[in-house]
């Protein structure tokens, strides 16, 4: 596992997201503990992490209250642990890119029928919808990596219930077997947010999530910060599941991509993106995700673009 000691002794701005990890439910789901503000990222009163556009900071309320804003879904790689600054966040480049907010959803852990159900609740109560959506599903692949288990419905076990599995007696799952449940959760529950996007006429795209895994080779600084070793037998066994099945799980999204007919987003190589620790872009890498969204959202942006207004008669 990456050496967060040694990284925080070089960047010492990191020292403020391990000290205010803090989480909280929401029912099921975990959110960032609400109304947080530090040196390295401030949280709204919803739990989600702000954004910004022309040096104004945005909380979710905020961006339902422009004209336009858009919706980055994700679990904390899409929050941006790690990555100083909410400019630096990818709902916050696509703003910058775009020229109205971007709201930054993204959840800890949070899996595909957890961003689902958020994006209905949006759908549903507020008149004002977004142009876009950008859904991520990272956080469906790295809870069943750590869990091994998944149901084709409700997903893997969340935190606290796979705490109490460990100390029960109950050996682990193979994650070869539970590997088509996975896959099976991970396409409903995409279709789902696609389907429910163009109920509502909002233009939707699939964030492919890069890991550290998926590069052939570390740089020097994931090598000096010891990226993908792991320091437990839990981690052993999560970083080998990563490795072996994550081709699987790209292949997957792509598949159900083309089926929808939807953009995938992601950088084209992965051995371009740079990580804090194995699950997170650093500043340089989110801005190359940033990018490759941006670049997939372009055609859609510009297709469903208002008209211009109808000139004054003099």
């Amino acid at each position: 596992m990456a050496n967060y000691r040694k990284m925080a002794r070089k960047h010492p701005i990191l020292r403020e997201f391990f000290k205010n990890r803090e989480w909280v439910h929401r029912g099921e789901a975990l959110v960032y503990k609400p109304n947080v503000s530090c040196g390295a990222f401030s949280i709204d009163a919803a739990g989600f992490r702000h954004s910004t556009l022309n040096g104004q900071r945005f909380s979710l309320a905020d961006c339902q209250r422009s004209e336009r804003y858009g919706i980055v879904l994700g679990a904390s790689n899409i929050f941006g642990f790690g990555v100083a600054g909410n400019e630096n966040t990818v709902a916050s480049l696509l703003a910058e890119r775009f020229g109205f907010p971007f709201a930054n959803l993204g959840m800890p852990a949070g899996n595909s029928r957890n961003l689902y159900t958020l994006l209905m609740s949006l759908l549903i109560r507020h008149s004002q919808r977004p142009a876009v959506v950008v859904h991520f599903s990272g956080g469906d692949f790295s809870s069943f990596c750590r869990t091994s288990a998944c149901d084709p419905v409700f997903g893997s076990p969340g935190r606290l219930v796979f705490k109490a599995t460990l100390k029960g007696t109950d050996p682990l799952h193979d994650p070869e077997q539970q590997l088509p449940h996975v896959l099976a959760f991970a396409s409903l529950w995409a279709k789902a947010i696609v389907q429910a996007c163009r109920l509502y006429k909002v233009p939707v795209i699939l964030g492919r999530d890069t890991t550290f895994f998926d590069k052939s080779a570390p740089n020097d600084a994931e090598r000096e910060f010891a990226l993908g070793k792991p320091t437990t037998k839990l981690q052993v066994r999560e970083f080998q599941t990563h490795r072996r099945f994550g081709d699987a799980f790209h292949a997957r999204r792509k598949e159900v991509a083309d089926q929808l007919k939807v953009p995938l987003a992601g950088p084209a190589v992965a051995n371009d993106m740079t990580f804090i620790d194995e699950f997170h872009c650093d500043a340089a890498g989110t801005r190359l995700l940033a990018e490759a969204v941006g670049d997939a959202l372009e055609p859609l942006l510009t297709a469903n673009a208002a008209p211009p207004p109808l000139a004054s008669a003099e």
